[in-house]
């Protein structure tokens, strides 16, 4: 039986006691209104009865949990009651949410939940779970189709429902080679010396230090983000990725490792270890927290040393308040470069590395891959110059 409450002035404040039931407890003279708790969207909210007796308030409180329950699912009374055993769409999408809370980012946590509404909008009329075949899922990477997502988005939020499905071992018979949207892969591309030149002429000593910590690591945003000082081993000359649970970081695939780093970098972070400006993290923002706007910054670099492309056209937003408004802007003025991301100077490191002769399998470590397909594609072809002496001798010229 669902907890009846009434409500009273107490010490001059309005408050809700629960009604106590059961032997030698009397209910016959409680008057209304009359009020129950239910949840509603995950939090308990109050609601107030119409009844006009407690035993009415019983019946009717029943009602609105079962009236509740099924909106929330999505359903009306009649279907939550018929179909008690039945997986509902989005008790399943709740659950397979929950449970990538444990082993997800929040931005990919953010991109999941993104993705179950969007396909939840494109077939209102799905409602359980084992209703969901290959034609709702066909006609979800259509409905992305008309929304003007390009093929690689379909491909990946289309993914995320197949994900949803594999947790319950539903199949669909959704091909995967024939349904699935398909898109040309554009690896990032290494920065040439010639452009690295620039870049960094036209930073001051603190960008250097942020930048080659990029390029001589090849690690990721929030790998270097969250780069402490006791992750430096400076007589083995490594740097040692590692979890920061207490800042809610994991690196990605779960998998420490240990990146050599280069001695001018080495030499670099002892003299910053002089005068460091926080105890624990290397890059800090003004507000002595860990940077996190690195591809911002870069991009601003970038238009400064004068290596953008030029041909890049994009939308923002200039002004402030109410002046804010669209203007239409070029990468040849603005600091919003295609070409110019983070990952660059990852492909740049790994690129060297192969260049150098460490072995692929050790590059795939260094990069912290799960598989070695992904680090090939960090594998470039190397620059012809580079590599005339050894072409030369290979044919005894």
């Amino acid at each position: 039986m669902p907890s009846i409450y009434t409500r009273g002035k107490i010490d001059g404040k309005w408050r809700y006691s629960r009604v106590e039931t059961g032997r030698g407890k009397r209910t016959g003279q409680l008057q209304p209104p009359f009020f129950v708790r239910p949840f509603r969207n995950g939090k308990q909210s109050w609601h107030a009865l119409g009844a006009q007796s407690f035993e009415a308030a019983i019946e009717e409180a029943e009602q609105v949990g079962v009236g509740l329950e099924a909106q929330a699912q999505g359903l009306t009374v009649a279907e939550l009651e018929s179909n008690p055993n039945r997986i509902t769409l989005v008790d399943a999408v709740e659950k397979f949410l929950k449970n990538a809370e444990a082993s997800k980012k929040s931005k990919t946590l953010n991109g999941y939940r993104l993705n179950l509404t969007q396909f939840r909008e494109s077939c209102p009329q799905i409602k359980f779970l084992d209703q969901v075949n290959a034609d709702t899922i066909r006609d979800f990477r259509d409905w992305l189709k008309a929304k003007g997502y390009d093929p690689r988005t379909q491909h990946n939020r289309v993914l995320t429902i197949l994900s949803l499905l594999k947790d319950h071992k539903i199949s669909t018979g959704f091909s995967l080679k024939k349904d699935l949207p398909t898109y040309e892969e554009n690896p990032p591309v290494p920065f040439s010396d010639e452009d690295l030149k620039k870049l960094f002429a036209a930073m001051d000593a603190e960008d250097q230090l942020r930048y080659k910590f990029f390029l001589g690591t090849a690690a990721r945003e929030q790998e270097v983000q969250y780069a402490t000082w006791q992750d430096i081993n400076f007589e083995k000359m490594e740097f040692h990725v590692r979890a920061k649970k207490d800042v809610g970081f994991t690196p990605k695939n779960h998998e420490t490792r240990n990146v050599p780093m280069p001695k001018s970098l080495l030499g670099l972070l002892k003299e910053r270890s002089k005068q460091k400006p926080h105890s624990r993290w290397i890059f800090v923002n003004g507000d002595g927290k860990p940077e996190g706007h690195f591809l911002k910054k870069l991009k601003r670099l970038a238009l400064k040393a004068g290596i953008n492309c030029g041909e890049c056209v994009t939308t923002v937003s200039k002004g402030r308040y109410e002046s804010k408004r669209p203007v239409e802007v070029s990468c040849k003025t603005d600091p919003v470069c295609e070409h110019i991301f983070l990952h660059r100077l990852r492909k740049t490191c790994a690129s060297r590395w192969e260049a150098a002769g460490v072995p692929v399998r050790t590059i795939q470590h260094y990069l912290g891959h799960k598989s070695l397909e992904t680090t090939m594609i960090y594998l470039g072809v190397t620059d012809s110059a580079k590599l005339r002496k050894n072409i030369d001798l290979a044919f005894g010229d």
